[in-house]
């Protein structure tokens, strides 16, 4: 089989097929399975918007665009996904099954939301699972319980983060909570709502925990439950699939930051416990840059391939509360919030236009063996999003990178995956990247 791995989806505009690059509809139109995550929430016109950032509303036909791509394989777990709240999560499980697009990652319940969706090719059956760890609190969907209804909502993978400070720094934190007078007051809530801390080493500061230790760090670590549960949806799925990728939604990076260079620690951990469970590939996107590959027991792992699509500006769903924590009034268009995101006051780039690396993209071409369902081979095909272009319809839109621009995307994707140990060749004349994986094995 031929599958093709996308990464986020974010657009307003419509006749994507006609618009994209036709070397991108040429390589869509030869493939078996094509996935993408679909980062917005497709909201019925009487559906609320639960704002708590940047919400992503989508019209109705978003999920039609999709499949006029030719995109079989969606996932609907991220960040967004609850953007318009429960009603919205529904509103868009409708939408995509209307166009019959395999959706996974969200659900009525859980355990819908935790499930393989399967797509059937002429060459074989891929299972998809979808999983977030953004927004994994927040949106995270729940089994019904004595006396409670389920909550509609996406397969999360939790994590908590901590800080770890020298007994010097550790000092001053505590110094700083009895200045402000924070310390007495939180430990007597804490008491109330028995949760009693009464280790010494331990605070919490800020909501974050920080521990006593010999060095500066941040720690992190994963909901083991959460990954259990992945994992066993992993293992139930390739029972009855061919081939097994898992799509997971993570903006965290090394340092505590969205638009670090690396994942955070945790991510990489599940990654591996995923190819361990018997995922042939795992798809990562998020943090609207590329991050490294790296090829675990020869299954590739792609820890961001950036998005296909990320037109901004022609979002027209903008709820009150957006417009009031950019600084505009209730009452201004959506183009004046787009506008203000794109450039400053004298006219410098700001954001996700001001710089190259969130224009730099990939697919990934995965072909796999017929007898074992695992990947034989990668090509990866840099993507320009053309963030900056003059003519504003482009600006978000894909085309294939060729030349200098597509050797710079290598390179760059070359250097993300130095800590992985991660070879990648570059074919100047086709402007393709590889990657090299040992030969399938067949699993149990």
């Amino acid at each position: 089989m031929n599958i093709i791995g996308a990464g986020d989806m974010i657009f307003g505009s419509r006749r994507l097929r006609e618009r994209f690059d036709p070397t991108i509809t040429e390589l869509f139109d030869r493939s078996d399975a094509i996935f993408a995550n679909a980062e917005f929430t497709v909201p019925n016109d009487s559906t609320p918007a639960y704002p708590h950032g940047y919400t992503l509303g989508n019209h109705r036909w978003a999920a039609q665009e999709m499949r006029e791509l030719g995109i079989s394989l969606v996932s609907g777990a991220n960040n967004h996904t609850g953007d318009y709240g429960h009603l919205g999560v529904l509103d868009t499980m409708q939408a995509f099954a209307e166009q019959g697009l395999v959706l996974a990652g969200v659900g009525r319940t859980l355990a819908e939301a935790r499930q393989a969706a399967f797509a059937d090719t002429a060459k074989g059956r891929v299972a998809l699972i979808a999983a977030s760890t953004s927004g994994a609190d927040e949106f995270r969907a729940a089994d019904a319980g004595r006396n409670v209804a389920a909550r509609p909502g996406l397969n999360p993978l939790r994590w908590r983060v901590s800080y770890e400070l020298p007994p010097e720094q550790f000092q001053q934190i505590l110094g700083i909570e009895a200045a402000l007078g924070i310390d007495a007051t939180h430990r007597e809530t804490d008491r109330i709502e028995i949760r009693e801390n009464l280790d010494p080493d331990l605070t919490t500061f800020g909501g974050v925990p920080v521990r006593r230790g010999d060095a500066a760090r941040v720690r992190w670590e994963v909901n083991r439950h959460d990954l259990d549960e992945i994992r066993r949806s992993i293992v139930d799925a390739s029972r009855s699939g061919d081939t097994v990728i898992v799509s997971l939604h993570a903006h965290e990076g090394e340092r505590d930051g969205w638009y670090s260079d690396q994942p955070a620690e945790f991510i990489v951990e599940a990654a591996h416990a995923m190819v361990d469970a018997g995922a042939h590939a795992v798809f990562g996107h998020g943090p609207h840059m590329l991050r490294g590959i790296e090829v675990y027991r020869g299954a590739p792992i792609f820890y961001s391939l950036n998005g296909l699509t990320f037109d901004l500006e022609s979002g027209y769903r903008v709820p009150v509360e957006m417009y009031e924590k950019y600084s505009h009034p209730a009452d201004a268009f959506p183009s004046d919030l787009h506008g203000a995101r794109r450039r400053g006051a004298n006219g410098e780039r700001l954001g996700f236009y001001s710089q190259e690396r969130f224009s730099q993209a990939l697919l990934a071409e995965l072909e796999t063996d017929e007898k074992t369902g695992g990947v034989a081979s990668v090509a990866l095909h840099p993507l320009d999003l053309q963030m900056n272009s003059e003519q504003r319809s482009l600006r978000g839109m894909p085309r294939i990178a060729a030349g200098d621009s597509a050797e710079t995307i290598i390179d760059e994707l070359s250097r993300l995956s130095e800590p992985f140990g991660t070879r990648i060749s570059f074919d100047r004349t086709r402007g393709v990247g590889a990657v090299e994986v040992e030969a399938p094995a067949v699993r149990a």
